[in-house]
């Protein structure tokens, strides 16, 4: 990819799309603290606590083309813009509903795009978009094809944002992440799940905002993935470029 210059000091803002809780909201924090005017958008965002602790909220629902359409996307460039909102399905497609299919679709893909497209419509200068997809997207899984399936879309979509984003702003760069199991209960809503073998989410927010601010090319892509070592359950593992999808069986 080609070498590009760090964003200048001038980047002193960040819209999280989905900043509300787990993942996104870590990573909300990592850009507030880093000095940048940090904006979250998620449906509890104008909770009175986030408003205390530094972030610009947005009220915002993804699954409402009305609420995305209605959502205020100006902000200064440079910037930085996460798209990190997301919500877990494990069923087999024969037992979703049609509404479920829709929602979820929305959710992780359509509603998001919709806002993307507006915020880089408007923004003066170059972006930096970081993409938090999944290691699902190209990992075999039993009864999660629709969320595999969205998540794979969401990494290929931003992969081709790459060259549209260069050709505007020369110095614009992308960054798909696709981690592996985070603590977050309340995404694995219903499962019986060994939380204490997950990855803590500051600790990978941690290491993309590093990766983030550290980046130099275009374009980068990263694995996340969590060990499963006896004594290293969920430490955090870190490699580059993208994984072919595993055969089904």
């Amino acid at each position: 990819m080609t070498e590009v210059n760090s964003l200048p000091p001038g980047a002193r803002t960040a819209l999280v799309i989905g900043g509300t809780r787990g993942l996104g909201r870590q990573l909300a924090l990592r850009t507030r603290d880093s000095g940048l005017t940090t904006h979250v958008y998620g449906r509890s965002a104008h909770r009175t606590e986030e408003a205390d602790q530094g972030f610009v909220p947005h009220e915002l629902d993804l699954c409402d083309p009305v609420s995305v359409a209605a959502a205020p996307v100006t902000a200064p460039g440079p910037l930085y813009v996460f798209w990190v909102a997301g919500a877990f399905l494990k069923k087999p497609l024969a037992r979703t509903a049609d509404e479920d299919i829709e929602a979820l679709t929305r959710l992780l893909l359509t509603g998001p795009l919709r806002l993307l497209r507006r915020i880089l419509d408007a923004a003066p200068a170059q972006v930096h978009l970081v993409t938090i997809a999944s290691s699902s997207g190209w990992r075999r899984r039993e009864n999660e094809a629709l969320y595999c399936a969205l998540k794979a879309a969401q990494a290929t979509v931003t992969r081709g944002l790459v060259p549209e984003l260069v050709e505007d702003h020369p110095a614009s760069r992308v960054t798909v992440v696709n981690p592996g199991g985070l603590a977050v209960p309340d995404f694995h809503s219903g499962l019986e799940i060994d939380y204490g073998t997950m990855m803590d989410p500051a600790e990978v927010a941690g290491i993309i905002w590093r990766t983030v601010r550290e980046q130099t090319t275009s374009y980068t892509e990263m694995q996340i993935l969590r060990s499963r070592e006896p004594g290293r359950e969920g430490v955090p593992l870190v490699s580059f470029g993208a994984r072919a999808p595993e055969p089904p069986l």
